[in-house]
């Protein structure tokens, strides 16, 4: 059986990301471009609508670049494979994102038979995971997702103030990350960081409100955020406001 994996092209010029999409769909037949995005925060709203196997991102972007996309990619879809797309002079910038498990680099301009190498290697990758994935799901025919969701749920209440990752969930559980996520997703209608950041906002909420005298770069540290300006950023982008913010209103 041939499977087609969905996948998502993030440039934000827009002659180059056309290109790229053009040469996936020439190159190998079982990805299917399902989306473009100009910068990381516009594919990440795409990744969460669509879920897409494969992100191929530009490492220079403006709002969000290619190294924190793959930094989101992989705390919040770690089944999600990444490639950067990097010129010369970023290579040796591109390689920071090895600790965001990055599969494949490519180089500008980028060379039709390394992008087909590239993508056969993601190809076979997928295949071999949803071989996997099928093993898993039929060794869980019995189980019953409501008290897996559940179980996640209290998982993440009792440790969301750590460095959590769905990936760490997973493993605790017993699990593989592509199955929490899609079960997850399927019956609660949010992904698992979806949900872990919403108890976290919630929770800096209530500290930002109750304890005045206790500063927001702590704040953060308690709800699971030790970057402050990461902290501050997420807070944003859940509340239209910063910290700061909303302890003054």
């Amino acid at each position: 059986m041939t499977h087609t994996f969905k996948a998502i092209v993030v440039e934000d010029e827009a002659l180059i990301r056309r290109g790229i999409t053009r040469k996936v769909h020439e190159l190998n037949k079982a990805i299917k471009v399902v989306g473009e995005a100009i910068n990381g925060k516009e594919a990440l709203t795409l990744v969460e609508e669509l879920l897409p196997d494969l992100v191929l991102t530009d490492i220079r972007m403006p709002m969000m670049d290619g190294l924190e996309l793959a930094k989101q990619l992989f705390f919040g879809y770690p089944h999600i494979k990444v490639v950067i797309i990097s010129g010369h002079h970023e290579f040796e910038y591109a390689r920071q994102a090895i600790t965001y498990q990055v599969n494949e680099y490519l180089l500008k301009p980028i060379v039709n038979e390394d992008l087909r190498t590239t993508l056969s290697r993601i190809e076979l990758q997928l295949n071999d995971e949803l071989e996997s994935l099928a093993h898993v799901a039929n060794s869980l025919a019995g189980y019953d997702p409501e008290d897996l969701i559940q179980t996640i749920k209290l998982y993440m209440k009792n440790h969301y103030h750590e460095n959590l990752s769905l990936k760490e969930i997973a493993i605790q559980l017993n699990f593989s990350t592509d199955y929490l996520s899609k079960v997850f997703k399927k019956h609660t209608g949010e992904t698992p960081i979806k949900y872990l950041t919403r108890l976290r906002i919630n929770e800096a909420k209530r500290l930002l409100t109750t304890n005045l005298n206790i500063d927001i770069k702590t704040i953060g540290k308690l709800v699971g955020y030790p970057d402050p300006h990461y902290f501050s950023r997420v807070f944003k982008n859940n509340t239209d406001c910063y910290p700061s913010e909303y302890r003054e209103k």
